[in-house]
């Protein structure tokens, strides 16, 4: 495999194109629902991973960390990607107005794609971070990370805002946007 960063990079650079595709009206509202999960993730994580633990336990009679870990980080990672898949192929909060022209309207696109890509591929990897990288274990992920991956750590979403509280604000801010129209 080769280094992380170009690993989850290449996510949000597909996620970008996908913003860029779809407009910023629709991105804005997958926005959202992105925002949300973060935020109920952080929320219960504190409060669920004892539960899942003793689950863990009682299921697998085993106490062995870097199992459990596996277990921990990706259930939270199928929480998440259900919750954006489910964002990206139902239905979604549409922002009304006319959209800006060309180029304007394509670099609010594409800027709103790349938020989109960075929370989603910043979430993905930092569930990897905080559990030790358990898919290296079946050699999906690298943990020999270099220089830039250590530094870009510091600037994961949830790193950034470690606490659920801060995330309800961009939430509300979008919210009342849509409803100004």
């Amino acid at each position: 495999m080769g280094l992380i960063e170009i690993y989850f990079g290449s996510i949000a650079g597909i996620i970008t194109l996908i913003g860029l595709a779809q407009g910023y009206a629709r991105e804005l509202g997958r926005t959202m629902i992105i925002i949300v999960a973060i935020f109920l993730l952080l929320y219960v994580e504190d409060r669920l991973n004892p539960i899942l633990s003793r689950v863990w336990q009682m299921v697998f009679s085993a106490d062995e960390q870097a199992a459990q870990n596996f277990f921990l980080s990706n259930f939270y990672l199928v929480i998440f990607v259900i919750t954006i898949f489910a964002g990206y192929a139902g239905r979604v909060i549409t922002f009304s107005g006319q959209e800006w022209p060309m180029p304007q309207g394509t670099i609010l696109s594409c800027l709103v794609g790349a938020i989109n890509g960075y929370l989603i591929s910043g979430s993905l990897w930092y569930y990897q971070h905080i559990y030790g990288y358990p898919l290296s274990s079946i050699g999906w992920i690298d943990t020999d990370l270099s220089p830039i991956a250590v530094e870009l750590i510091r600037y994961l979403p949830q790193n950034i805002m470690p606490s659920p509280s801060p995330w309800v604000i961009p939430i509300a801010i979008l919210l009342l946007m849509r409803v100004r129209g």
